[in-house]
């Protein structure tokens, strides 16, 4: 009875052996030269051989006739490493603003950050400092070499290979939520979140700046009905151009034939801009600033709690007012709202949903006495 048993042992394996040898043989997929990421088979339908692309981090095994993970030894990965730096990266603070993360120690470890089971040896980084600290670069399979940002309220430790510092605060508490640099086609947000942009086909990148012709709108859908409470920094430059109505918007979440709540707005007859806020508790107010012509005008639209700030190049000037800012049904509106079409370029603009302290402004004209983040209802703790 046992030889029986053994026998059928035998046939079955050597039938499993004829098999899979079988099955190499007569594999139908071919490698693709210069490329072992890819695979080729002919398809029958066009009769034609046609590539296709291994699953990311996997390469064409032709013995094996599938696609199989490399060696773990193997230096040919798709990813490109570096290794990792043995000195402190270069700027990091000393001034005691910045500190590594503490480890996050997982259910039944012994220490923070000790695995049992994992290897001790590090592997290569698979990312690369930048200039800004708040970025780092990564090279991302099908799309090359990308600019990511870190985490808010991180910075990228070259070292650790990893956004693990803390970031001081004066960095991390108030960053943009949308930002419209103009750079790309198509236009897109680079505020790190990629928030949706509309485009109504009239608006392009020309310089790395938007061309706003009298009938171009870009639109923010994500502010439509948003509450911005009582905090919100609006940043960007213009260059207006002759022609257009009377009044012309440069943001605003205005809806049907009703103001925004939040606008900036340009009198280019009287060569002004104007600021306009609407809160639940005090109403609507204006700020009217005179700007040059022929020339980029920096504009910077603050509203804290407490009074709503405006500022155009030198002049800036402030108006008291309290509470929540009213909410609109329409979203944010770039360069058209109610019919009121601007002509001209507009530039690096900025929307941070708190008050950020790079753009102060309450040091010139005005009612009130110079701002100071202290005594505002400032959440240094993030927007």
């Amino acid at each position: 009875m046992q030889g029986l048993f053994l026998s059928v042992c035998i046939v079955i394996s050597s039938y499993l052996h004829t098999c899979i040898s079988q099955r190499m043989r007569s594999c139908v997929l071919r490698p693709v030269e210069g490329d072992t990421t890819k695979y080729k088979v002919y398809l029958t339908s066009s009769r034609a051989s046609g590539e296709f692309r291994c699953a990311d981090g996997t390469h064409f095994n032709q013995e094996k006739c599938l696609c199989d993970w490399p060696p773990r030894n193997n230096n040919s990965a798709t990813f490109p490493t570096r290794p990792r730096p043995t000195t402190e990266p270069i700027n990091r603070p000393g001034n005691g603003n910045t500190r590594p993360l503490d480890p996050i120690r997982l259910p039944g470890e012994q220490r923070p950050g000790f695995r049992p089971f994992e290897s001790t040896t590090r592997g290569p980084c698979l990312t690369s400092p930048d200039a800004d600290r708040n970025y780092f670069s990564q090279y991302i399979h099908g799309y090359g070499t990308i600019r990511r940002r870190c985490p808010i309220g991180t910075l990228y430790n070259d070292r650790e290979c990893g956004c693990i510092d803390l970031a001081p605060v004066t960095s991390i508490y108030c960053r943009p939520e949308i930002y419209l640099d103009y750079d790309s086609k198509p236009l897109i947000d680079n505020g790190g979140t990629h928030i949706a942009i509309g485009n109504n086909g009239h608006v392009d990148s020309v310089a790395n700046a938007g061309r706003f012709n009298g009938i171009g709108q870009l639109t923010i859908w994500m502010y439509k009905n948003i509450d911005f409470g009582q905090k919100l920094t609006i940043s960007l430059r213009f260059y207006d151009f002759p022609g257009g109505p009377d009044e012309q918007v440069l943001v605003s979440n205005c809806a049907d034939n009703e103001l925004g709540a939040v606008e900036i707005a340009l009198a280019p007859r009287n060569k002004e801009v104007i600021f306009r806020a609407d809160t639940v508790a005090s109403g609507p107010a204006e700020i009217r600033l005179p700007y040059k012509d022929k020339a980029w005008k920096n504009v910077t639209y603050v509203y804290d709690g407490t009074a709503l700030r405006a500022k155009v190049d030198d002049e800036e000037q402030a108006v008291s007012m309290k509470g929540h800012l009213d909410t609109r049904s329409g979203g944010f509106e770039i360069g058209m709202c109610n019919r009121r079409g601007y002509v001209g370029y507009i530039d690096d603009l900025k929307v941070h949903r708190c008050v950020n302290i790079d753009y102060v402004i309450g040091n010139g004209k005005g009612p009130l006495s110079p701002y100071d983040a202290r005594d505002s209802n400032l959440d240094i703790g993030g927007p």
